[in-house]
């Protein structure tokens, strides 16, 4: 069955996470995040001067003691017959495992789901069976004890509802959590008892008598609203509690599993089980962090966890926006939509730097404005990234009302900077970009320069921006600026000599280990180069400068299409037989580089993985 994956050891386990593109949890090893650290995110939640992603009030955790108030996880060695499953295809976490306490065992089952068809909801069925009968303790809670960026506003409990409302610091945001836990069955002489801590966080626990090989199930529905979405978040935190009371376990399950069923009806279909377990893992990685229609982007580690900020980069538009568009077009149009959305705060960003048209910053967040640390950064070649993706989604689909009202704004504005931006070399007669950063960072964190002249990619990429905008123009029936077909013409791309055609990665390179592929981008996906001969001499030379120490996924990502596309099939095969070290246990999580021992969830990566 090549939907689920499965452990039976705490060790290793590199954390995967839940999502439906509004909300994302990292899975734990206990199934609910209770006795293992979890965090969790909300699309477009940032605070701070620089925008970084806000990790959410802890909501997921289900505690249980026993009479002594031991809990299962306080020693590893009394768990017995341990199974963790990630279900792709339902998208759900389902855990087992037996307790072995002084009385005796018990046995648990735990299914955990972020509903998909309902982005405000979250649900865990937890279930056990006691060998014996005694007392049991169960624990829910909202906690916000150690957060950063979190001011409570608001925070109660009656009749099994406990709720937080809270503020992030700067941005003001609301954020509201409700939390209930529901049983099948009625709990004789059970005691309930609600805690807080100054409202830091909101505890219920629920004691009451357990009999010998008896069932007992428990449903635990959470529900999240902010002020993004609602003005009064908490009452709608509580409204959709009652739905979700009203409407009962499972038909809130069997409408998540509809909505995954339609994601599944769009599949990638292999003949090799193993490639076919890493293909799911990626759709499903990659999927989990974004919707339809939603105001966001997919920022690198997606909603898994706030590495580099939570920022939007490139990313987003040269690596994830590939692997979307073809198969959920609908999906990749969030990507895209969200880059028009702050099209003026690039204009913006632009004019601060003193430039026309439109610059997007090389990290944004909610509004679109540079978040790069000092607010600015010369790795100006997104902007052109940017435009690359709203063309494709437009050659993708032939949506002409969208090329009009959307792409071609973003094209036309892009091409404007780089107008402004090129530099006329009256000696030579071409027009040079200075002082950059490529997107082979290396230059600067191991080689120690700020910022270089003419980086090939960053040159083409510019040149592709002008010139299709340029065909746009002609498209409309309208003439382009007379300057811009010259400029177009004489952006210069740097080689070694005319003879070997061999393009530098920029001016002055000298042979140095690069950290990506920035020249073999010129050939995938941007076509810039598209002789033979010429990618040939080019990837035979830059593929022996690949730093493997540092094993960057964009070499496999890249390398594994240029090959293919050069027809030689064991080369092929050999580079895209390297993904094997970026996929971790349990659950083929992908992480960015080889030299990151302790995995994060690097969905650049695997939509790399999902192109080749």
């Amino acid at each position: 069955m090549v939907w689920e994956l499965k452990t039976s050891s705490f060790n290793p386990y590199y954390k995967s996470y839940l999502g439906n593109g509004y909300i994302g949890i990292q899975t734990s090893q206990d199934g609910t995040g209770a006795y293992f650290k979890v965090r969790s995110f909300i699309a477009g939640i940032y605070d701070g001067e620089y925008e970084r992603l806000v990790e959410i009030p802890r909501w997921s955790g289900v505690k249980i003691l026993d009479d002594r108030g031991f809990h299962p996880f306080i020693d590893l060695s009394r768990i017995k017959n341990y199974q963790q499953t990630l279900n792709f295809r339902n998208a759900f976490l389902y855990t087992k495992f037996s307790w072995i306490n002084e009385k005796g065992v018990i046995d648990f089952n735990i299914r955990f789901f972020v509903s998909r068809a309902d982005p405000h909801v979250a649900v865990i069925l937890y279930s056990f069976t006691p060998h014996y009968d005694g007392i049991i303790t169960l624990e829910t809670y909202l906690d916000t004890l150690g957060l950063k960026n979190l001011e409570v506003n608001e925070y109660g409990w009656n009749e099994g509802n406990i709720w937080l409302e809270v503020s992030t610091s700067l941005s003001k945001i609301k954020i509201a959590q409700a939390n209930k836990i529901v049983s099948n069955i009625d709990l004789v002489e059970h005691r309930s008892e609600y805690l807080s801590n100054d409202g830091k966080d909101v505890r219920l626990k629920l004691s009451f008598n357990v009999k010998k090989t008896e069932n007992y199930v428990f449903y635990k529905y959470t529900t999240f609203y902010t002020s993004l979405e609602v003005s009064n978040p908490l009452r709608k935190a509580l409204e959709k509690m009652n739905e979700c009371i009203g409407k009962g376990y499972e038909k809130i399950y069997w409408e998540h599993c509809r909505e995954w069923e339609k994601i599944w009806e769009r599949d990638i279909l292999v003949d090799d089980e193993d490639l076919q377990y890493k293909i799911h893992s990626c759709i499903y990685h990659l999927i989990s962090s974004v919707r339809e229609n939603q105001n966001h982007s997919i920022p690198p580690m997606g909603l898994s966890n706030d590495g580099w900020g939570g920022h939007i980069f490139w990313d987003a538009d040269f690596f994830m926006f590939p692997a979307l568009i073809l198969i959920y077009p609908e999906l990749a149009k969030s990507i895209v939509l969200y880059r028009y959305r702050t099209l003026e705060a690039a204009k913006a960003n632009a004019r601060r730097m003193g430039f026309k048209g439109a610059c997007y910053g090389w990290q944004t967040a909610s509004t679109g404005r540079e978040v790069s640390r000092g607010g600015v950064s010369d790795e100006i070649h997104i902007t052109g990234d940017v435009a690359w993706a709203q063309w494709q989604y437009y050659l993708a689909t032939g949506d002409e009302e969208y090329l009009r009202r959307y792409a071609a704004p973003i094209i036309i504005e892009t091409a404007k900077f780089w107008v402004s931006r090129v530099t006329y070399n009256f000696e030579k007669d071409r027009y040079e970009i200075l002082k950059v950063v490529p997107p082979d960072e290396s230059i600067y964190e191991r080689w120690g320069l700020k910022t270089i002249d003419n980086s090939a990619f960053t040159n083409a990429i510019a040149k592709w921006n002008i010139m299709t905008a340029i065909k746009i123009y002609k498209m409309f029936g309208e003439k382009p600026p007379e300057k811009w077909v010259e400029i177009a013409d004489k952006i210069y791309i740097p080689f070694f000599d005319e003879k070997l055609k061999i393009v530098l990665e920029y001016d002055g390179y000298n042979g140095h280990l690069i950290k990506q592929p920035d020249v073999m981008e010129m050939v995938y996906p941007l076509e810039y180069l598209t002789d033979k001969k010429e990618i040939e001499r080019n990837f035979d030379y830059y593929i022996e400068k690949a730093d493997r120490e540092l094993g960057h996924s964009f070499f496999p990502t890249i390398h594994t299409i240029v090959a293919c596309r050069l027809r030689r099939r064991n080369q092929t095969y050999k580079i895209f037989s390297e993904w094997n070290e970026y996929f971790l246990p349990p659950f083929n999580v992908v992480r960015e580089i080889l030299a990151n021992t302790e995995g994060i969830v690097f969905l650049t990566a695997a939509a790399g993985f999902l192109q080749d």
